[in-house]
């Protein structure tokens, strides 16, 4: 009886530590590469997965749309237009705001701000969002401004200084530009940034870093096949509303993760690198060090890092 209980209690605490274990799976044989169509795929999936949707006639002039996250959305249906023509009917809001590098990360929209020199820096953001309208499959254009008004709570508080940016996507790949058109105003009462956005797009309420220390730009050897199969993130250490790339210029001894990530079959692949970036920083990726998991698994994973 002794020996059954014994056997008994170790497959039940076996069968304890295997759900408590990280689903992530560790890669034990070297992948062929991917496609950068297959990794677009899988980052405009995630993209996907984040838009809110609803539905409005084009006649109300104040519909408010209202997130989970606390954020205000207002249209004037009534400034709709299709191919410069006023809109009737019931028309469709699509829209997705990020706060977190986690989910940042899974769909590639990083905070890199392009400097007038055309060098790129990272930006702290008050949120990221996407916003588009369409009329039977088709996307409108707007004669007035959208508001956006979204609590400063959703990435951890007031911050003084920030400013609008538009996103551009070249390539696939999404960077910021200073809005010459629009500005967001800090309302320190209500704790909330406000954009009044022209039109449709990528809008971001963000600032520079603005770091003191001389600035190091990151070579990342990745591995072969994957040059342009890939992204390398950095994760600055305990800012949670930021995600770099290694595109543009950092710090010297910033301590971060580098984080290259990829596709493989259909999952997310990755290789965390824990840092504190020097002069002329170089960094060597290997795919024995490489784990794979769905979005969860690998939002979860960026999640945990601080």
């Amino acid at each position: 009886m002794k020996s059954f209980k014994t056997l008994l209690f170790s497959l039940i605490f076996s069968a304890l530590l295997w759900q408590c274990e990280d689903v992530d799976t560790i890669i034990s044989e070297t992948p062929a590469p991917t496609t950068s169509e297959k990794l677009n795929a899988l980052f405009d999936e995630a993209l996907t997965s984040e838009k809110m949707y609803a539905h409005f006639n084009s006649s109300n002039p104040n519909f408010v749309f209202t997130t989970p996250k606390g954020t205000n959305v207002t249209i004037n249906g009534t400034c709709l237009r299709l191919d410069g023509a006023p809109v009737t009917g019931t028309v469709i809001l699509e829209f997705a705001e990020f706060f977190d590098r986690a989910k940042m990360a899974a769909s590639n929209k990083p905070t890199m701000g392009i400097l007038p020199n055309g060098d790129q820096e990272m930006l702290l953001s008050g949120g990221e969002f996407f916003i588009d309208v369409k009329k039977d499959g088709k996307s409108l254009t707007t004669t007035c401004p959208i508001q956006i008004e979204t609590p400063t709570s959703n990435t951890g508080g007031t911050v003084s200084g920030m400013v609008a940016f538009n996103g551009v996507i070249k390539n696939g790949n999404l960077t910021w530009e200073r809005a010459n058109t629009w500005e967001v105003f800090t309302n320190t009462q209500k704790n909330t940034y406000s954009l009044n956005i022209p039109g449709f797009g990528w809008f971001n309420c963000d600032k520079f870093y603005g770091y003191p220390e001389p600035k190091t730009t990151i070579t990342a050897n990745v591995p072969t096949g994957y040059a342009d199969k890939s992204q390398v993130y950095l994760l600055t250490k305990n800012v949670p509303n930021s995600l770099g790339t290694i595109y543009g210029k950092f710090p010297v001894g910033l301590d971060c993760y580098l984080v290259f990530v990829t596709e493989n079959n259909g999952n997310y692949m990755w290789i965390t690198k824990e840092q504190k970036l020097t002069a002329n920083h170089t960094i060597t990726f290997d795919l024995k060090e490489a784990k794979s998991g769905k979005k969860k698994d690998y939002v979860g994973h960026v999640t945990l890092l601080k």
